[in-house]
């Protein structure tokens, strides 16, 4: 009893088993459900369910430790590949760099340009463009004042004092700004110093690579050279515009005066050209063909820039503001003016005009075909194009006939060569300053064989007095009237059978616009009108109805005369002028330049194969190492019965209707003319046996030109003579599959 009551009285049992229930009965087993031993059981079972979640939570920390380790491990591995690999490509820099010198940079080689001589066969050097192009005149960093570094510098590169070779500040913004734009426009990172090494390199390759060498080479020449000798080398090797290289040759060339007497002004002038010469380039000057309105005027830009460069001068301290002030309304008097002209009749500039004349017409059209093709073949702009052809080394072979060169430039010295002493001088104000000035109309004019080969050409009327100029024979696009008809409607129409010689059509308009009739015809009265008569295609092309081709365009439509007209005869012709008034009578969106005019009439003179114009031949560059040949690409653009018929009209336009102004003695003469409506153009073009040739005549500023002018006269002007002394074939040779006949007039059988 005893026992029994200790044991229910709660007491901890007695743990020694020598004091454990001996009365021979086995103990009881735990019970499952009942009170006994529930306070134990549930305490193991919170026990395991923790270690289990310990264990899940351990297992899954270790895992992204190591994961954690492992990417560390692979991004180490990966720093030290990469780190190495930039270490041996960075040395590799280093090694091309080490022991670089101006002389070393210096790699530029004289480009000559070449003409054949027909009686020898020799080949006569034209032109020649010295080292790196252009014309220099060196002159030591002592001769160069304070006042004419310091826009340059801080314009350039003002921590140029300071850095050793890169400006790591503006370098880093740059490369920003070319993602996040922080800057209105694009940021150079370029010190003086790599610029100088890019302007003797000519290493002017688009990668970073190239950023890389360019870095180490301007770091080396820092160690080598003193910061005087790298701005007198940077000063003397930059562009200014044009064939203008160096401080010197553009103080003489802009202002007429050496580089020591620039005012700071005059200074901050030139310190603005190199960021874009073609931009800011003071003598660049070009005027929209149809409105005359001013595109692009060298001066305004580079005033504007010049501003910007002595704010720059300004704000380094440099100068004071009563100095800023000065500088920004000082009048900059540059030697292209009639005013310095009136005051320095022998100015330096002058003298320097005579030792180098700006290139003649034809080295400037190859210039732009040679830039046309590299811009094409490298992927470059405009500018570096021109910076490989003044440096390159090449040899130019033209196929420009230097006789017949020769006389076109004579004829176009002066304009009384080809007006015959009519008055052709008007008053107009050209500058918008509200004063009247004199004008004479100007031209263009270019031969080419049937081959594609320009033969000679004429610009401009007068002296040529500066390079990378409009060209009236070659860029300058001009509405060109009626010469457009042959090249158009008549031409397709031929081709396709739509019409012959006697084909005939009523002389009635085919449209209403704005409730008048269109087209009416063009009389040298000056009346417009249409007869209603029925008249034959000879007869409308010889007299230069309007009537005839526009139903044409309308029959054939104008996208099958417009793809003729650019595809078959290369006609260089605005989408908008996929329509009847541009195809029909030549009422262009911007108009042709002389030279595609006439490229596009060479299948009438040559069996019907077109050939792109072209004055270059070859282009050598080292040990006669080909880089370009130009054969026109050829391919049949009309069928040689096509071309004979269309010569025959052309050639009777001559005989009896528009152009009998320009008929030669002797010589088979197939031509067409061009009178815009206003008489603001006028073009002729003219086909003989050995080449085929035009002109285009026009005031600067569209304007009426005198009614005596006559395209065919001027023409004959130019070229006549010529052609009369020194013709090979006096007649075209016939088809022999055109049939030729009498034929009813009336009928047009």
């Amino acid at each position: 009893m005893n026992e029994i009551n200790r044991n229910s009285s709660g007491s901890s049992p007695d743990r020694n088993p020598h004091n454990r229930n001996t009365s021979g009965r086995s103990s009881m087993p735990p019970a499952k459900n009942g009170n006994a031993g529930s306070s134990h059981q549930p305490h193991k079972k919170k026990k395991r369910k923790k270690n289990k979640v310990l264990m899940v939570i351990k297992k899954f920390f270790s895992i992204i430790l190591t994961t954690i380790m492992s990417l560390f491990l692979i991004m180490i591995i990966t720093g030290t590949i990469v780190a190495t690999a930039l270490t041996v490509y960075v040395l590799d820099f280093m090694e091309e760099t080490t022991g670089v010198t101006f002389q070393e940079l210096e790699q530029s080689y004289d480009t000559v340009f070449y003409a054949t001589d027909k009686e020898t066969g020799e080949y006569i050097n034209l032109q020649t463009i010295k080292t790196g192009g252009l014309q220099r005149i060196p002159v030591s960093i002592d001769k160069i004042p304070q006042h004419v570094r310091d826009p340059f510098v801080y314009t350039e590169d003002e921590r140029f004092y300071t850095h050793e070779g890169v400006d790591y500040k503006r370098t880093f913004s740059a490369f920003l700004n070319m993602f996040i734009h922080i800057y209105d426009t694009d940021q150079g990172g370029s010190t003086i110093t790599q610029q100088l090494v890019k302007n003797l390199t000519g290493d002017d390759e688009k990668s970073p690579s190239r950023k890389i060498r360019e870095i180490f080479k301007a770091m080396e020449l820092e160690k080598r050279y003193s910061k005087d000798e790298i701005l007198e080398q940077y000063l003397n090797v930059i562009g200014f515009g044009g064939p203008i290289n160096g401080i010197q040759l553009a103080s003489i060339r802009y202002f007429g005066k050496d580089v020591s007497e620039l005012t700071t002004a005059e200074a901050a002038c030139l310190a603005a050209i190199p960021k874009n010469p073609n931009k800011y380039y003071p003598f660049a000057h070009k005027t929209d063909p149809d409105t005359g309105e001013v595109i692009l005027d060298g001066k305004a830009n580079n005033r504007e820039r010049q501003q910007y460069v002595l704010w720059q001068v300004y704000k380094n301290g440099a100068i004071t503001y009563d100095e800023y002030q000065q500088c920004l309304n000082e009048k900059l008097l540059f030697t292209d003016t009639e005013e310095y002209l009136a005051l320095h009749p022998e100015d330096a500039a002058k003298d320097l005009e005579k030792e180098n004349d700006a290139y003649p017409w034809p080295v400037e059209v190859a210039i732009m075909e040679l830039q046309e093709y590299l811009c094409e073949q490298f992927n470059i702009d405009k500018y570096e194009a021109r910076k490989r052809i003044n440096r390159g080394g090449y040899k130019i072979y033209l196929t420009v006939d230097l006789e017949m060169q020769e006389y076109v430039d004579e004829k176009f010295s002066d304009i009384n060569n080809l007006m015959d002493g009519k008055k052709v001088m008007r008053k107009i104000d050209l500058n918008d300053d509200g004063e009247l000035d004199e004008d004479y109309p100007q031209a263009g004019f270019v031969a080419m064989n049937y081959e594609g080969e320009i033969l000679a050409l004429g610009g401009a009327i007068g002296k040529k007095m500066h390079d990378l100029v409009n060209s009236y024979a070659y860029n300058e696009p001009r509405q060109i009237g009626s010469t457009m008809k042959p090249i158009s409607t008549y031409g397709l129409a031929l081709l396709n059978d739509t019409i012959h010689w006697g084909s005939v059509y009523q002389d009635k308009a085919v449209l209403t616009i704005d409730g008048a009739p269109w087209p009416t015809n063009y009389s040298t009265d000056g009346h417009f009108s249409v007869s209603g008569k029925a008249i034959n295609v000879y007869y409308a092309i010889q007299k230069s109805y309007n009537t005839v081709p526009a139903k044409l365009c309308q029959d054939l439509t104008p996208n099958a005369v417009f793809k003729f007209a650019t595809e078959n005869l290369g006609l260089e012709l605005h989408p908008k002028d996929e329509a009847y008034s541009p195809l029909s009578v030549g009422a262009l969106t911007y108009g042709v330049t002389v030279s595609n005019l006439v490229n596009a009439y060479l299948p009438y003179g040559n069996d019907g194969t077109y050939y792109k114009a072209h004055i270059i031949r070859r282009v050598e560059q080292g040990d006669h190492n080909l880089v370009y040949e130009n054969n026109g690409d050829p391919h049949e653009a009309v069928d040689s019965q096509t071309a004979w018929v269309m010569n025959r009209l052309l050639k009777n336009v001559v005989d009896h209707g528009t152009g009998t102004k320009a008929k030669l003695k002797n010589i088979e003469l197939a031509g067409k003319t061009g009178t815009t409506n206003d008489w603001r153009e006028l073009t002729f073009v003219g086909l003989t046996p050995d080449f085929v040739s035009g002109v285009l005549i026009g005031y600067k500023k569209p304007g009426k030109l005198p009614g005596s002018i006559n395209s065919g006269a001027v023409w004959k002007k130019i070229i006549g003579d010529y052609i009369e002394t020194h013709n090979t074939q006096s007649s075209f040779t016939p088809d022999p599959d055109v049939i030729s006949g009498a034929m009813c007039t009336a009928s047009g059988k």
